[in-house]
């Protein structure tokens, strides 16, 4: 084996946002449109632009993703209950969901898709306590979620559905009723910074979440109608946003080609890349799903390499000691699978020569 001592670490991340030069044309539009906040104009450019992308007819935007999450699930299931969601997640979508004012009651997944589905949720149904508020259902690193098959479960069970597809924002598309909220995060495909947006079909709806961002103030009064808070997309996140959307071709098209660079690396390999990643869809944390029995030696190796791995969403939100107490049913795919869903070092200053290095420890 090669010995890499003294070698350069690979990282596993670098974030790629606009840069000054971008930004420069926006900035000087508020400079001299002199509005900073409270919805203005670039807010409403960019929303619009997000709108087109993801063929939303409501667009709401939010500080954060985590705040999009709670915005949507207060507006759709009113803040109480049990919510239905995977223990397979990043730990924001279990913050969301209690600070949104629900209990979160934990799910397994599909092995395939890592994503609870409509079928896991239907059976659990036959065993809750009580009927849940709402579900939340989590894409898995950016992959598409199954919109029409979640809307299918919302009309059966006229349970709320709210999808936590945080790093989605490029897979999205044909969004109906059930919000869908992004994450803007830097570490996304969409990154500018920080920064959330919420999704819809129902125009109605989205205005009430768009309230919510703001104190609740539905007309010119300046009365509080409906209880919110004050979760707004600042116009110089906005100004990112727009620059970001002006590089998105570039960006996706490099993010396509490394995917499909790891893609060649790893054919003849026994660990697997999500379905559709760097085919179908784009990421800016790829993953691999490693052969069962093999992270101890797969993650050694790597360490032994210099090669920076992550486990994004880490074995579970029933790990993580301020969740450890909330119910959940039996989860043993999670369980088998989260230690083995490693991410890999992918960003567009990464070389053929650290891919293959890459690709090298991988079974």
């Amino acid at each position: 084996m090669n010995n890499f001592e003294g070698s350069t670490h690979v990282r596993v991340l670098r974030p790629w946002l606009p840069e000054t030069d971008a930004l420069i044309p926006y900035l000087r539009r508020i400079d001299a449109a002199q509005v900073y906040s409270n919805y203005g104009p670039l807010s409403q450019e960019f929303s619009a632009r997000l709108g087109e992308m993801t063929q939303a007819k409501g667009v709401t935007l939010t500080s954060n993703g985590t705040a999009a999450i709670e915005v949507a699930l207060r507006a759709v299931a009113g803040g109480k209950g049990l919510c239905l969601m995977p223990s397979f997640t990043f730990i924001a979508s279990a913050h969301a969901v209690t600070n949104a004012g629900m209990t979160p009651f934990l799910l397994d997944i599909d092995e395939r898709s890592l994503t609870l589905t409509p079928d896991i949720a239907r059976r659990a149904l036959l065993s809750l306590p009580e009927r849940p508020g709402a579900v939340l259902v989590v894409s898995a690193f950016g992959a598409p979620p199954d919109l029409g098959a979640w809307e299918d479960f919302r009309a059966e069970t006229g349970i709320p559905v709210v999808f936590d597809a945080a790093a989605a924002a490029t897979a999205i598309r044909g969004v109906g009723v059930a919000p869908v909220c992004l994450s803007l995060h830097a570490t996304k495909v969409l990154g500018i910074g920080e920064g959330g947006a919420i999704l819809t079909s129902d125009e109605e709806l989205a205005r009430r979440m768009t309230a919510m961002t703001g104190f609740g103030f539905l007309g010119r009064e300046r009365l509080s109608a409906i209880r919110g808070g004050n979760t707004r997309l600042s116009e110089y996140a906005a100004a990112v946003g727009l620059a970001a959307l002006d590089a998105l071709p570039t960006k996706l098209q490099k993010l396509r080609s490394l995917a499909l660079g790891y893609r060649k690396r790893l054919g003849g390999h026994r660990s697997r890349l999500q379905d559709g990643a760097g085919e179908t869809w784009q990421t800016m944390t790829l993953n691999v799903v490693l052969p069962e029995g093999e992270a101890h030696e797969t993650t050694a190796r790597l360490d032994a390499a210099r090669v920076e791995w992550r486990r994004w969403w880490g074995l579970g939100t029933h790990h993580h000691p301020a969740f450890a107490e909330v119910p959940r049913a039996s989860l043993p795919v999670t369980e088998a699978i989260a230690p083995r869903v490693l991410g890999l070092p992918f960003h567009t200053e990464l070389s053929a020569a650290e891919m293959d290095r890459v690709a090298g420890c991988l079974p």
